[in-house]
């Protein structure tokens, strides 16, 4: 439901997008990192992965990567575009994060970062406190965190789930004598066959 909210080009709500506050960073090897580091620089890959974002017709995207002050604003970058980024006068500058095996990069000048913050819609919101560093089974229960999701979007997903429900009612055989035993034996015994 909210994919094709976010696929009709519509604004994604604030009290849906979640926030990873703090998302630890370690130095990368340079093998690891998704581009080459320039001299100078240092890359920073996060400690856990990233949960996964909802996939929109332009792709999975973050709502906002930044320093946990956030003064800073990273834009999103891969291998290709990071090629061409230093020959824009403009952007070539800008600081940018990647994706690599669900981690998240950043090649970072200056002052190494240890945490950063991330925002987005994802897959699971159950995803996101593991991702804080909440790596013990025992930190998340289910029940007792909200799901993020508007209410506009809600009546429909109350809707759809009351129709499958009902789908799934409908195909468990009745019991009209009140003796299981009976309707499990007419289940089991296959159809007739019709000639063609």
């Amino acid at each position: 439901m909210i994919k094709r909210e976010i696929d009709k080009k519509r604004q994604v709500s604030d009290w849906i997008v979640q926030t990873i506050n703090c998302l630890e960073l370690e130095v990368a090897l340079p093998n690891e990192c998704p581009c080459a580091i320039p001299p100078g620089c240092t890359a920073l890959k996060s400690v856990n992965k990233i949960p996964k974002p909802v996939q929109s017709f332009i792709g999975p995207e973050l709502e906002f990567v930044t320093t946990m002050d956030g003064n800073t604003v990273y834009s999103k970058t891969n291998w290709v575009k990071k090629r061409y980024k230093s020959g824009n006068k403009y952007t070539a500058n800008s600081p940018d994060y990647s994706i690599k095996n669900d981690h998240l990069f950043l090649i970072h000048a200056g002052k190494l970062l240890k945490y950063i913050t991330v925002g987005g819609v994802f897959e699971d919101p159950l995803d996101v406190p593991y991702a804080n560093g909440c790596n013990e089974g025992d930190c998340v229960n289910p029940y007792e965190e909200d799901f993020p999701i508007d209410l506009h979007i809600m009546d429909a997903l109350i809707q759809m789930a009351t129709q499958e429900l009902i789908q799934v009612f409908k195909s468990i055989p009745t019991d009209d004598e009140n003796n299981a035993a009976e309707d499990k034996q007419r289940m089991a015994q296959p159809s007739p066959k019709k000639d063609s």
